[in-house]
């Protein structure tokens, strides 16, 4: 990927980039895939900030139950704000380039979809984020989606000292949050499409049924007079 991709989607805790070349079938397998799969992992696992690993657990088990297939996968922690050598490559961004994807690309690609309304990056703190006593505790996924389907995801779970609004997005993603340890745990998925294809039809209407609930997905490319659903 050596260019920007051009759209972004929210999905509860998820930010997802596409491109044009993702058919709308397939964008839309993706989609509901993953708010089914952060819905069943908040049923059978409870919140997301509690216990993040059995959570986390859950929410690859439900792709797996779709018919997803397991690419690769990786599980890094690191302490953030520390200088180290240039020789060394963070988390995220070596994540990103075992997936041949540049790291720049997605900065600008996730600030600029954010970038065309207000209401986007709260809305991703609302499902990816948790105000505690001290601090705040994040746990946001980063993904993109490419043509087949295929899902490159990246779930950073972040113990801030401040304030989650003193925490920008551009910093997180650089890893410059400082004193901080955040945990990368990162897996890419194929979808079967034959497998996916006899439940596509009653998915979708469950996953549109929970959303009018939850008001889970926005679209910041939707048009201004437009609803922010896919």
């Amino acid at each position: 990927m050596d260019r920007a991709v051009e759209q972004l989607m929210l999905i509860g805790g998820t930010a997802v980039l596409y491109s044009p070349g993702v058919v709308v079938e397939q964008r839309q397998a993706a989609f509901d895939s993953i708010l089914y799969a952060q819905l069943v992992a908040n049923k059978n696992a409870g919140s997301r900030f509690d216990d993040d690993e059995r959570w986390y657990a859950a929410y690859r088990d439900a792709y797996r139950q779709l018919g997803w297939i397991k690419l690769a996968s990786t599980h890094d922690l690191k302490v953030l704000g520390q200088p180290v050598r240039s020789a060394q490559i963070q988390p995220l961004e070596a994540w990103l380039k075992m997936r041949s994807i540049r790291a720049e690309a997605v900065l600008a690609s996730i600030k600029a979809g954010l970038g065309r309304s207000e209401a986007g990056f709260p809305h991703l703190l609302k499902f990816g984020s948790l105000d505690q006593a001290q601090g705040s505790k994040l746990v946001i996924e980063l993904g993109i989606l490419k043509p087949g389907p295929v899902l490159d995801l990246c779930c950073i779970t972040l113990q801030t000292g401040t304030p989650v609004s003193g925490v920008s997005l551009n910093t997180l993603m650089r890893e410059q949050v400082p004193g901080e340890e955040a945990e990368f745990s990162a897996v890419s998925l194929a979808l079967d499409n034959g497998r996916f294809q006899r439940q596509r039809e009653e998915l979708q209407a469950l996953m549109n049924a929970k959303d009018a609930q939850g008001d889970y997905r926005f679209d910041p490319y939707a048009s201004q007079a437009g609803a922010n659903h896919d």
